[in-house]
């Protein structure tokens, strides 16, 4: 004969509903823990942190695109060994080092105090700007700085040379003289005590013995002395105009 058993008073019936109803009402993964198998979310899953916080106490490790669209705040030691591209403006307060080549190919605006603990190579044409009025250019002759005026301070043949706007008059100082030129009057100082002042049509120069050499037309007054001269028996032959003052040699016996 066939034994019908009542599953309403089974007790592991029961405890089975049970199990089955505290499953329903739980939320297993609150404080749950993954183990070495790790989790995989596939097919475009997602997880989404909606109201918390997301906390990686070992190492994260993105191999895709990591996107941030709000603050991202980094207060320990970052190390980026790949290009990194910023688009956006980017504040940096504190100190910022950088050990290897910078390329800048836009503007760059510093504002605060710029100090430079080794040279400073500007090339290519490259200019630097002093304010409005002032830019020195290595490209220039030697190298120059130039004034907004026109006037202009460069290097030349191995002098330096100061001229004024338009350029007629310069102050040049070469290794072994100094001269100053305005238009077409020249005054030029040489390191052995000699000098020489000349202009087209008129020349004067010194010579190391003493003696001043001068080509076209010497005026001297209202006074003149001529002192220590030698003597001679010789009749006197100079003539001195009274009316132009030009001092001629007389052929009269």
């Amino acid at each position: 004969m066939t034994r019908i058993h009542n599953l309403n008073g089974s007790r592991a019936l029961s405890g089975l509903v049970g199990q089955v109803r505290a499953a329903g009402l739980n939320s297993p993964m609150n404080n749950s823990g993954i183990g070495e198998g790790g989790i995989e979310v596939y097919e475009q899953g997602t997880i989404n942190v909606s109201d918390g916080n997301l906390i990686v106490n070992g190492t994260a490790t993105i191999d895709g695109v990591l996107n941030a669209d709000g603050t991202v705040t980094l207060s320990g030691t970052i190390t980026i060994s790949g290009p990194l591209t910023i688009s956006g403006d980017t504040d940096i307060t504190g100190d910022l080092d950088v050990d290897g080549p910078m390329t800048t190919t836009g503007t760059l605006s510093v504002e605060g105090v710029t100090t430079l603990k080794n040279d400073l190579d500007v090339t290519t044409g490259g200019k630097i700007k002093v304010g409005s009025s002032m830019t020195l250019t290595p490209s220039t002759d030697g190298g120059a700085a130039t004034f907004s005026n026109g006037a202009k301070l460069s290097s030349t043949t191995g002098a330096i040379q100061m001229a004024g706007t338009g350029g007629t008059s310069t102050v040049t100082a070469a290794a072994t003289s100094a001269g100053v030129t305005s238009g077409s009057s020249t005054l030029v100082v040489f390191n052995d005590g000699t000098w020489k002042l000349g202009t087209t049509t008129a020349n004067i120069e010194s010579f190391a013995a003493g003696v001043v050499d001068v080509t076209g037309t010497f005026k001297a007054g209202p006074q003149v002395y001529l002192l220590s001269l030698p003597t001679t028996t010789q009749p006197a032959n100079l003539y001195i105009d009274p009316t132009t003052g030009q001092l001629k040699r007389s052929t009269a016996a």
